[in-house]
């Protein structure tokens, strides 16, 4: 396996003057212009006294200067730590000390959070990302590709923390190129892609696009997400393959806002980050039918993807296969269930191949409880059907078990979804002293919508076993989420236990 210094190399020396970047304002650069400037923007990190293998932290909105700043990483043998913007300070302080980056690049909207962390006891220097950056590293001697191997740090990146504080996860060249050759065997990738970049790219999502770098395609970059400003960089910037989490999705169809837009270009739409239903798939693809959508499923210590499914493979699956399936894993990624029992055959998830990781940062406990002999256990409860794909269950530690019973919490969501009142719904446990936990259903009601009680029960009596029914039923405005849409259940679980006043 190759490094992506080496990536970056045969995108400027195979395809120069074709497109790389293309900025908000519809500024484009080819290749060439590109990798000088991520040679001399490596040039800039090492006058910033960052020597090979240092890390340096990155706070910005989606951008290609962010993109040039990761590739220079990625050139030079630094490695760059994408900071979630959306974190309390103290959240990112305790990040930055966790990393040891010494030196923060901070977007104009930011500086201010980068002035009061290094006010703070940070005690790093932060630059301003963008046109003094850029100004300092154009007056730097573009510097020639480190010797990288494939096998050293090429991104750290910090899990979402849906279930607790977030891990750092070392990703290498080999994670990351080699998830890229992956997906460019399932999806496809050519010369002539523009992806266009709507996960943050704090988030492992984000290296999705690394096949559209290895194929010498463009990319361009949303900063501030909205159904409405996707669906017009789709048509506008004429991308060719997206990714986007659940939420972002259901607003554009809800709003019907790819209805009669000039999209023939964009060939796949991935939905992920999230569980994704079936039917809202089969909605968006009714508003672009030149699209292929598609249900990515994956997780940041495997860089990311594991599985990709086509809604037409769903359909083909039919109702013999009623619970929702997360496709066929990719080339190259070997699965088994450990610990499988009951009539499903259901076990947890372990997984293995080029694209997964070698272990948590610094969380050496951490990092033996997550592998069994070689395997990484993805803490997802899944079974394999006789086609081969795989059915993602719940998350182990979102199994409630209620009288001796385990319900899956997945399961009881897709239900109170099928109901015309809900439009989200989470499943928790709740310790109880006669159950050892109950079902909870905590569900935010559609737009004027006013869900009673009673009547969920009887819809979740007609289609569970009566161990599976809530027990109880709690109404919010909200859900709280992580930056993809993912619920956090921790939260969750707190909010739901807070004493009332």
């Amino acid at each position: 396996m190759f490094p992506m210094s080496v990536a970056l190399e045969r995108a400027a020396r195979h395809f120069p003057s074709a497109v790389a970047m293309v900025a908000e304002d519809g500024r484009r650069e080819d290749w060439a212009t590109h990798v000088d400037a991520v040679a001399r923007m490596a040039g800039a990190l090492s006058a910033l006294g960052l020597e090979p293998g240092a890390r340096y932290a990155i706070l910005s909105p989606n951008s290609v200067a962010q993109a040039t700043l990761i590739h220079a990483g990625y050139w030079s043998g630094r490695t760059p730590v994408p900071l979630n913007f959306r974190l309390a300070l103290p959240e990112l302080a305790a990040i930055l000390k966790k990393c040891g980056a010494r030196v923060l690049f901070a977007a104009p909207g930011f500086t201010g959070m980068a002035e009061a962390l290094a006010a703070g006891g940070w005690g790093g220097r932060h630059v301003t990302l963008g046109e003094e950056s850029a100004a300092f590293a154009a007056g730097t001697p573009a510097m020639d590709p480190a010797r990288v191997t494939e096998t050293d740090e090429a991104i750290l990146l910090f899990t979402g923390g849906t279930t607790g504080e977030g891990k750092g996860v070392p990703l290498t060249h080999r994670n990351v190129v080699a998830n890229g050759l992956q997906f460019a065997t399932a999806l496809g990738a050519a010369p002539g892609d523009l992806y266009l970049h709507v996960a943050p790219m704090f988030h492992s999502a984000d290296l999705l696009a690394t096949a559209t770098t290895l194929a010498g395609g463009a990319h361009s970059y949303l900063a501030q997400p909205s159904p409405e400003a996707v669906v017009e960089a789709l048509e506008t910037r004429g991308a060719t393959l997206t990714m986007a989490p659940p939420v972002l999705l259901k607003g554009i169809v809800a709003q019907g806002l790819a209805r009669g837009r000039a999209l023939e270009r964009l060939r796949i739409f991935i939905c992920g980050g999230a569980p994704v239903p079936l039917e809202l798939l089969a909605e968006a693809e009714a508003q672009m039918p030149h699209t292929d959508m598609v249900q990515g499923y994956g997780m940041t210590e495997t860089a990311p993807i594991l599985s990709f499914l086509h809604l037409q493979q769903a359909r083909e699956l039919g109702e013999e296969e009623p619970l929702r399936s997360s496709g066929r894993p990719l080339a190259g990624v070997e699965v088994r269930l450990l610990d499988a029992e009951g009539p499903d055959g259901a076990g947890e998830l372990a997984v293995r191949g080029p694209n997964v990781f070698a272990g948590y940062l610094d969380r050496p406990d951490d990092t033996a409880a997550a592998f069994c002999d070689g395997w990484f256990r993805t803490g997802d409860v899944a079974r394999v059907d006789p086609h081969g794909f795989l059915h993602i269950l719940d998350r182990v530690k979102d199994v409630v078990i209620t009288g001796g019973e385990n319900v899956y919490s997945t399961e009881v969501e897709g239900v109170l979804l099928d109901h015309p009142d809900i439009a989200e719904a989470a499943v928790i446990g709740i310790p109880d002293a006669h159950w050892g936990e109950r079902v909870v259903a905590v569900v935010v009601p559609r737009a004027a919508a006013v869900p009673q009680p009673e009547a969920l029960d009887a819809h979740c009596r007609a289609r569970l076993g009566g161990y599976k029914v809530p027990r109880e039923y709690r109404i919010l405005r909200e859900l709280p989420k992580s930056a993809l849409g993912k619920t956090l259940k921790v939260e969750l679980k707190a909010l739901v236990t807070k004493p009332t006043a």
